[in-house]
């Protein structure tokens, strides 16, 4: 995608409000899920966003590839970038906090750079690097729990494997990132609109078959964290996420992982009430600091 340049203020206006929305989503994960099931939470948040992108692409002229190349990858991405993540981080939020599984997702770009040197070849690690998976892995093995510190979670097995699910959730985007690279040349407006629906088709036999959606009961909180997830932290938040790149580059974009944790665990402790716990805080720092670390090293 060639870059285009815009004002260095407008770029960092859009990147701290994806950064905001992606944050505070986590907050709304975790009030859908107290009451409906994490299949149909999944569902209606990407079949309000595929309704809103579809119509977006009309207005703008495009329309989607249906090429057998670009299928592949929509469903390809749909899953790994949409569909699985958004499953495993709500059903972990059923027994976590929403601001830990926002801490979760940090070592993301981390992982990406791995599979990334692994799959593609085209990453090379070097000592900077080295030191920032080390200390992530070290951030993670604290937050999982080292006895000396407040262990998340304590004897209770649910929460250790929710915390996994969430871990697994940040694989999976993870490897949608080295998978995305191999996408054919298309419109950026085309690609999230045909990922988005790929990604609802996925969940529909589910949402129909496996939890019916028409059973649950839904109450106002669930019905304004849906649509604030429909349409903000997927419909609006692809869109901004694929301007910015196309602005400013993906290298600009990589600040966000500095923003989303801080913001995603704050969130859940001022609206949520959730506890500020002292390895959260400090498996927190080091993987800010790893972040930090591969991203000099990439300067």
């Amino acid at each position: 995608m060639k870059q285009i340049n815009q004002p260095i203020v407008v770029s960092y206006i859009f990147i701290f409000l994806l950064a905001f929305i992606w944050g505070v989503n986590f907050l709304f994960i975790k009030i859908a899920v107290l009451e409906i099931s994490p299949v149909n939470n999944v569902f209606l948040r990407l079949i309000l966003a595929s309704t809103i992108l579809y119509f977006y692409m009309r207005f703008t002229g495009n329309r989607l590839q249906l090429r057998i190349n670009y299928l592949f990858f929509y469903f390809v991405i749909g899953a790994l970038g949409n569909a699985i993540p958004f499953f495993l981080i709500s059903t972990a939020e059923i027994n976590i906090d929403a601001g830990i599984a926002g801490v979760l997702m940090s070592p993301m770009p981390l992982i990406t750079l791995a599979l990334s040197a692994i799959i593609l070849r085209d990453e090379k690690i070097n000592f900077l690097k080295l030191v920032s998976f080390i200390t992530a892995f070290l951030g993670l093995l604290i937050l999982f729990g080292f006895e000396n510190l407040n262990q998340l979670g304590g004897d209770n097995k649910i929460e250790f494997y929710s915390q996994i699910a969430a871990l697994v959730g940040a694989c999976s985007y993870a490897l949608n990132a080295v998978i995305s690279k191999l996408v054919p040349k298309i419109n950026f407006i085309s690609l999230a609109t045909g990922v988005t629906i790929a990604a609802t088709l996925l969940m529909l036999p589910f949402s129909i078959f496996y939890q019916p959606f028409w059973l649950e009961s839904y109450s106002s909180p669930t019905v304004v964290s849906l649509l604030i997830q429909g349409i903000f932290a997927t419909a609006i938040a692809s869109l901004l996420f694929f301007k910015v790149i196309e602005t400013r580059g993906p290298v600009f974009l990589s600040l966000i992982n500095f923003l989303v944790p801080l913001i995603a665990y704050f969130s859940g402790v001022i609206f949520l009430g959730e506890i500020i716990r002292v390895n959260v805080l400090v498996s927190l720092s080091m993987i800010l600091f790893a972040l930090y670390l591969n991203h000099i090293s990439n300067r």
